[in-house]
């Protein structure tokens, strides 16, 4: 080997080592801030007013322009570890005497403007929290002299104001030393917004509040995180604007919910009972019933896995949101008629016959009914486990005297 062809190769080796160690610390905060105003963008359409329109990198990082002529201005923030809105940090200053730029520059009205910080996470700090909290002019100047005094000391001497660090003194001299009035209304249409740690999450939760079935949720933010950037991608790579209507954005995204959200069939969450649980189950009042009209064990216990198989999926379905509880009230109301109907037909049908003879009639007759839950088809075990779960509280059964009989006998 050359001594040239060494020697790049130990620049080569030193080069990546620095790469390397650059990305563990420096290039993932970087990357969540390119990505978060995309995100911020998608939370931001979902909560913008009809007849708006939603923009990045044109008025400000983001912006919302409602129909009325209100606008929202949005800095967007990252905060991995350090605290982008402390009393000392450039960020803050910074973005402050950006906005004091484009009111001066004649870019937006203070009246109608909101101008919000969005950090990614929960942070806080003693200035940014008074100017969030002042809402009259009063509260503001307030605000706006305590800062002052925080950072530059008392007036008219400013005591501190030199030790100020040069990396925020010229963004907090722009601030203070512009127009007063101008700011007092930038600082009474302030507001802090923070998110929860995870953008992708408060997303999904903006999802959440909508009528949506909670197992789509997260298919649904994916879709939408996507196209909000494929669209703005799509303008910026033309040299447009990058702007987005909120209602055609509402129209995907109704279309897609539609779409994803109309399943037509419930799948089971349950597992097979094994036999020991099974035979746990055989002293249970529905499967007495069972008893009264004589049915072998086999059927027995199919009968409990069915129950309990059913109890399995009535829980899973319900804390997924699949289903609505009101919706498996419904069933039940649905399957009483249906049993009370086929009771009376074949009370009629076998009038003078045995006692269980009519109410096996009874039993296999409801076993082979079918019914839907919000316009699904659950599994096949679902509806007989269910007309069991019934038959465990008395408020049906398949004897002719299926209440008194059992009720002799100590159940409930």
């Amino acid at each position: 080997m050359s001594m040239i062809a060494g020697t790049r190769g130990a620049i080569l080796d030193i080069n990546m080592t620095a790469t390397a160690k650059k990305r563990k610390t420096e290039v993932p905060g970087q990357a969540l801030g390119f990505g978060l105003q995309y995100t911020r963008l998608t939370q931001l359409l979902l909560g913008a007013p009809e007849g708006s329109f939603c923009s990045l990198e044109v008025l400000d990082d983001m912006a919302v322009e409602a129909a009325t002529g209100e606008v929202t201005l949005v800095q967007g923030k990252s905060a991995l570890t350090a605290n982008p809105v402390s009393d000392r940090a450039k960020s803050l200053w910074k973005t402050f005497a950006n906005w004091m730029d484009t009111v001066d520059s004649g870019s937006c009205n203070p009246e109608t403007t909101t101008f919000e910080i969005y950090v990614s996470r929960p942070v806080r700090g003693q200035i940014v929290d008074s100017f969030a909290k002042a809402k009259t002019e009063s509260e503001a100047d307030t605000a706006i002299r305590q800062a002052r005094k925080k950072l530059w000391g008392t007036s008219p001497k400013y005591s501190a104001k030199a030790k100020l660090s040069d990396e925020i003194s010229p963004f907090v001299e722009r601030v203070f030393t512009g127009n007063a009035d101008r700011l007092n209304l930038m600082v009474r249409n302030f507001q802090l917004k923070t998110g929860s740690g995870s953008p992708q999450a408060d997303v999904e939760a903006l999802i959440r509040r909508h009528p949506v079935s909670l197992s789509k949720v997260r298919h649904i933010a994916d879709y939408l995180c996507g196209v909000v950037k494929r669209r703005l991608d799509e303008l910026l790579e033309k040299g447009l604007p990058a702007v987005l209507s909120r209602d055609e954005f509402y129209n995907t995204y109704r279309s897609y919910a539609r779409s994803v959200d109309r399943e037509t069939i419930l799948m089971s969450r349950a597992e097979k009972p094994s036999s020991d649980m099974a035979q746990s189950h055989m002293p249970r009042v529905f499967v007495r019933q069972l008893d009264l009209i004589e049915l072998p064990h086999e059927t027995k216990l199919g009968a409990v896995n069915d129950f309990l198989m059913a109890a399995a999926d009535r829980t899973a379905w319900a804390m997924s949101g699949e289903v609505d509880e009101s919706s498996l009230a419904d069933l039940n109301e649905r399957l009483k008629r249906t049993w009370s109907n086929k009771r009376g037909r074949c009370t009629l049908e076998f009038k003078g016959r045995d006692p269980k003879e009519i109410g096996q009639k009874v039993y296999f007759e409801c076993m082979e009914t079918t019914a839907q839950v919000q316009a699904m088809t659950p599994p096949e075990h679902f509806v007989p486990g269910c007309m069991h779960h019934l038959a465990d509280t008395l408020i049906i059964g398949w004897h002719p005297d299926y209440d008194g009989r059992l009720r002799e006998n100590g159940a409930k």
